[in-house]
């Protein structure tokens, strides 16, 4: 979630003097840093992931309340933005993978995508940040069916422990079989790197969850639009990303005849406004 990070930066800047505003961006680094020295202690969780997602059952992946109140929260929930995290869930914050999902929706996204992972050969993700929603989603197609070979992350921040510790496994041959491809770009969406790694690997799979502005989600959007079989847009649904939600409704009726939808959009009686939001998107069988 490059998200709300990053955006903060775009509306500060033209009120702050350079010097203000350069000594707060080195805060954030320093934050980042911080945060990264953290999750050296959990480079363990990646492996613990990967084991937990191969010894579902079939009937478990499909169990969307196993799913939300024991599976995803024993993977370990983001601390960030408390204000929009669901208290009754505090004990699972800042632990494992630091997953930035309520789990009532990602729950029902899982479920959804167990039965739509067949023939995704590429999975990609715009917007990483520490790296624990890509590894859950990667694992969980390989569980379900896909037959990936390449998977992409993409954010601007260099790789965490946690996608150092994934490509580790996927380069040692861990993951069984076939060989997986795995990338990382550490760069804006809109380089040229990008651009033309994205018309080599023609992604089946992106989930975007990048620069959250209007112009940006957009320009993500049509990075990807002629290749994926599936989008999926982060959220769709928060009052923190006005422009996400935007953007949203508007492809819900621009692209209706090329697309159907999928929400997954719960929220929590303990948290105060309507935050995150998954909305899936399915190429229609032409």
């Amino acid at each position: 979630m490059i998200a709300k990070i990053d955006n903060l930066e775009k509306l500060i800047k033209p009120y702050l003097p350079t010097p203000l505003f350069e000594a707060a961006r080195r805060i954030k680094h320093r934050g980042e840093e911080n945060k990264r020295a953290k999750f050296e202690r959990f480079r363990g969780s990646v492996r613990k992931t990967i084991e937990a997602v191969r010894s579902l059952t079939v009937q478990q992946c499909a169990d969307r309340e196993f799913l939300e109140k024991v599976f995803i929260p024993s993977l370990g929930l983001n601390d960030e933005f408390l204000n929009e995290q669901p208290s009754e869930l505090s004990s699972h914050f800042g632990s494992g993978l630091h997953i930035w999902q309520y789990p009532n929706q990602l729950a029902g996204y899982l479920c959804w995508l167990s039965q739509n992972a067949n023939g995704v050969k590429c999975y990609m993700e715009i917007g990483c940040r520490w790296g624990g929603m890509f590894i859950l989603v990667s694992e969980w197609l390989r569980k379900n069916g896909a037959d990936l070979d390449k998977v992409v992350a993409l954010d601007l921040i260099r790789p965490t422990p946690f996608i150092d510790e994934y490509f580790k496994y996927l380069n040692e041959g861990s993951s069984g079989g076939k060989k997986i491809e795995a990338i990382y770009i550490c760069d804006n969406s809109t380089s040229q790197e990008v651009s033309d790694l994205v018309a080599r690997v023609k992604p089946d799979l992106v989930f975007i969850d990048g620069d959250h502005g209007l112009k940006g989600v957009l320009l993500d959007h049509l990075l990807v639009r002629d290749h994926a079989r599936i989008i999926v847009h982060h959220d769709v649904v928060s009052h923190s990303c006005p422009d996400t939600a935007l953007h949203w409704n508007a492809v819900k009726k621009l692209e209706r005849h090329d697309f159907e939808f999928f929400e997954f959009v719960d929220q929590y009686d303990s948290v105060k406004g309507s935050f995150l939001g998954i909305g899936a998107m399915k190429r229609r069988a032409s």
